[in-house]
C-alpha cells in the first residue's frame, strides 16, 4: 500500500478536523438515544440490558453492539472491569459547530445522522423497514444532499477521484469512460469539471446504476451542461453486469460503490474485462485503518443492503462494509489486473483510498 501527498490540498488539516466533529456529533447523538431509550448510562449496563431496553430484534444486536464499540472510541462510553459500560463524557463536551470554528460545510451529514437515529430504535425493533425510511421522500431528499458537491466531506473523494483518472488520461486522444454506480451524478460533475479545466476530451460517458431512474436522471442534467460529450446512460446490476461489450472503455469509474458488491472480486473481474488493452479501473473508497476502527458513516450505511459485516475476527464488535486500503490492492490483483495500486489520503487519518487496475 502507498501513502501519497497528492491529496494534501482535499484531505488537509479543516477536513479532518471536521470529519473528527461528525464523528463525535454522532457519538453524541447515540447517547441521548439510549438515554432515551431508557439505558441506564450514567450507572452502568451491560449489552444486554441495551439490548433489551432497546427492544432490539436479533438480526439487530451486531449494530447495537457496534454502536458500543464506537462510543467506547469517541471516548463517549468506558468499559468496566465486569465488561459493562458507563458513560464518561457528559454532554457539555459536545459544541455546536459554530463553537468548534468549523468552515465547511457538514450539515448534510449532520442532518442524515440526525434522521437516521430518529428512526433507529423503530427499526432496530422492527417496526420501521429501513429501505422505506432511507429511499422514502425525505430520506431520499437528504441523501441527494449527502452525495453532493456542495458537502465537504464527500466532495473531496469525488475531487480526488476526478483528478486521478484524469491524470491516468493520454493527451492528445478522446477516451471511452463508463461509470458505475453513478448515483445523483457528483462524481461524474467532478470528472467532468476536471477534464474541463484540462482541456482532455472524453468521447463517451456512459452513467450507469442499478436504477435506471438515477442515471436516466444525471443523464439529462450532465448533458445540458456538456454538450461537447456524448453522455449516455443505462442500467447496470454491479453484480451481474450485462449488455456491455467487452474490451469497450479505455477507464471505468467508481466512487464509492463497489464495497456494495456481492462479491467485490467477481465484481472488479467483470469491470476488468470490459476495459481494452492498456485500460484503468479507478475505484475510490471510505476505508478504515484497520479493523479496530470504526467510522460514523457506518452507523447509517449499516443499515443498507450490501454493507454486511467485514470484521475478520469473529469475536471482535462488526465493521461494516468499509475495508482497509491493502485490503482492497489484494482484492484488485485476485480479480487478475496486471497491476494494482492502493493510496491513501494524505493526514493524519485514513480516511479514502485511491485504488486503480491496469489491464
Amino acid at each position: 500500500m502507498n501513502t501519497t501527498n497528492g491529496s494534501a490540498t482535499l484531505f488537509n488539516e479543516a477536513y479532518h478536523a471536521a470529519y473528527d466533529y461528525v464523528s463525535d456529533y454522532t457519538a453524541f447523538s447515540l447517547l441521548r438515544a439510549l438515554r432515551t431509550a431508557g439505558v441506564p448510562i450514567r450507572g452502568g449496563f451491560s449489552e444486554e440490558e441495551a439490548v433489551q431496553r432497546l427492544g432490539c430484534l436479533p438480526q439487530y444486536r451486531p449494530h447495537v453492539r457496534w454502536v458500543l464499540a464506537f462510543l467506547v472510541q469517541q471516548q463517549a462510553l468506558t468499559v468496566l472491569a465486569q465488561g459493562n459500560y458507563m458513560e464518561v463524557r457528559p454532554e457539555a463536551w459536545y459544541r455546536p459547530a459554530q463553537a468548534a470554528g468549523l468552515n465547511l460545510n457538514i450539515e448534510p451529514s449532520m442532518r442524515l445522522i440526525d434522521y437516521v437515529i430518529s428512526w433507529w430504535p423503530a427499526i432496530v425493533q422492527g417496526k420501521a423497514d429501513p429501505l422505506h425510511v432511507m429511499f422514502g421522500s425525505q430520506g431520499s431528499s437528504l441523501w441527494e444532499r449527502y452525495f453532493n458537491n456542495g458537502h465537504d466531506l464527500y466532495a473531496v473523494h469525488n475531487q480526488w477521484a476526478a483528478e486521478s483518472l484524469a491524470d491516468e488520461m493520454p493527451d492528445g486522444r478522446k477516451a471511452k469512460v463508463l461509470e458505475v454506480g453513478v448515483g445523483y451524478g457528483s462524481a461524474a460533475r467532478a470528472l467532468l469539471a476536471e477534464c474541463q479545466l484540462r482541456s482532455q476530451e472524453i468521447d463517451t460517458y456512459l452513467l450507469s446504476d442499478v436504477s435506471p431512474l438515477l442515471a436516466g436522471k444525471a443523464k439529462g442534467m450532465l448533458a445540458a451542461d456538456y454538450p461537447r460529450v456524448a453522455i449516455q446512460s443505462r442500467k447496470i446490476d454491479i453484480n451481474r453486469i450485462q449488455g456491455v461489450s467487452a474490451c469497450s472503455f479505455d477507464f471505468i469509474y467508481a466512487v464509492n460503490v463497489i464495497h456494495c458488491a456481492e462479491s467485490v472480486r467477481d465484481t472488479l473481474a467483470m469491470l476488468r474485462e470490459l476495459l481494452s488493452e492498456g485500460g484503468c479501473l479507478v475505484v475510490s473508497e471510505c476505508v478504515r485503518a484497520d479493523y479496530a476502527s470504526r467510522l460514523h458513516q457506518e452507523f447509517v450505511f449499516s443499515l443498507l443492503p450490501g454493507f454486511g459485516n467485514v470484521q475478520p475476527s469473529p469475536e471482535a464488535p462488526p465493521c461494516f462494509g468499509f475495508r482497509t486500503a491493502e485490503e482492497w490492492r489484494q482484492l484488485m490483483q485476485a480479480a487478475g489486473f496486471r497491476k494494482a495500486q492502493a493510496e491513501v489520503n494524505a493526514g493524519a487519518q485514513v480516511r479514502g483510498v485511491m485504488i486503480k487496475g491496469w489491464v
